[in-house]
């Protein structure tokens, strides 16, 4: 007995090393599967809320900038410092002027129906007419900017030398186009000295004249002349899936006004309806799009509509939804609408904002 193995124990010892049975083993893998399965939906799930997320925020944050950018634009059409545009035209000599006549070009806009939109203006056979999306709108905006320039002395006549100072001074060079006013005239001329001299010239070699409206005080204020055009184009880039991007763009002038290359402000801009707030004589705005408005001076408001998509192709179905816009519904390719947009899956989103003119009574 003292060196027998205890067969009790070799016994219970086989019993304990057994393995798994293979119903045991289905069972396992079943509930291993199962739950593989579920975190992988759960992934899936909220990665494509994260697309979606993401794109619905890009699409708002673009709708903000371009809508901010342009209603800064749009709330000053017509300024002139505290000159009534109603009551004190802006007399203007400069030669070349990029108006010449304020009042009537400060506010314009056009139904872009073909590539010859703007035929008659100064954008006729610019890239601007060219690039312009089909079915959307463009829209003019002139206005004085203020700077950071002041009289240093009063004028001694009309003819004479204007003294200036202050941080902008530097910004401007010789045959730059300035714009001065106080509250009872205003006027637009060209450089015709340094202006680095703190002496500004407005002599007729530059000007049609070297006489202003009157010979102006310290209390007038220097601007320089602004002018903005806002269209839809191509931005030449397509999205994942070959889509073209389009995107919002702007041209301005530079200083001696001529035209700099237009600028892409933000993307995803795929259509801009504007229409224009007509004030009439029972005092109502009635809002109409650009080619049904009579006369641009009695435009007191403006109606800003985007159409906004995101380059990332979150639905999961195709778009062949309708978008209202300010005087037109956009439909998808395969609709009855005259303006259309891809059927894709890109997320999609409209944005209209009303903006009131301040130089407008």
């Amino acid at each position: 007995m003292n060196g027998a193995p205890d067969v009790r124990l070799i016994a219970r010892m086989r019993t304990a090393q057994h393995g798994l049975s293979l119903v045991e083993l289905m069972i396992a893998l079943a509930l291993s599967a199962t739950l593989i399965f579920g975190i992988f939906t759960v992934y899936l799930d909220s990665s494509r809320t994260s697309r979606v997320s993401t794109a619905l925020a890009r699409t708002q944050e673009a709708a903000r900038i371009g809508i901010d950018i342009m209603t800064r634009d749009m709330r000053m059409v017509g300024f002139q410092g505290c000159a009534d545009p109603d009551d004190v035209t802006l007399n203007v000599i400069a030669n070349n002027p990029p108006t010449s006549d304020f009042f009537e070009t400060t506010l314009r806009g056009w139904e872009v129906t073909d590539g010859n939109w703007a035929d008659g203006t100064e954008f006729d056979g610019t890239s601007i007419e060219s690039d312009a999306v089909v079915g959307s709108d463009v829209i003019s905006v002139q206005r004085g900017e203020t700077m950071e320039i002041e009289l240093s002395g009063n004028m001694t006549a009309e003819n004479a030398n204007i003294q200036v100072q202050g941080d902008d001074v530097v910004r401007f060079a010789q045959n730059d186009i300035v714009m001065i006013s106080d509250c009872e005239a205003a006027d637009l001329f060209r450089i015709s000295s340094k202006p680095a001299s703190d002496t500004w010239a407005h002599a007729n070699n530059v000007n049609s004249t070297n006489r202003l409206s009157q010979a102006y005080t310290d209390s007038a204020r220097i601007m320089r002349f602004s002018s903005s055009v806002y269209f839809v184009a191509d931005t030449g880039r397509d999205d994942t899936r070959g889509n073209d991007i389009l995107a919002l763009y702007r041209q301005i002038n530079k200083l001696d006004g001529s035209l700099l290359p237009p600028e892409e402000i933000v993307e995803g801009v795929e259509n801009l309806q504007i229409e224009y707030g007509e004030l009439l004589a029972t005092n109502n705005v009635r809002y109409r799009p650009a080619d049904e408005v009579g006369d641009m001076a009695n435009i007191v408001a403006l109606r800003i509509g985007m159409l906004i998509s995101n380059a990332d192709p979150v639905r999961d179905d195709t778009d062949t939804a309708d978008y209202a816009l300010p005087g037109e519904i956009i439909t998808g390719t395969s609709g009855a609408g005259t303006v259309t947009h891809p059927e894709d899956q890109r997320l999609r989103r409209t944005f209209v904002s009303t903006v009131m003119l301040r130089n407008r009574d």
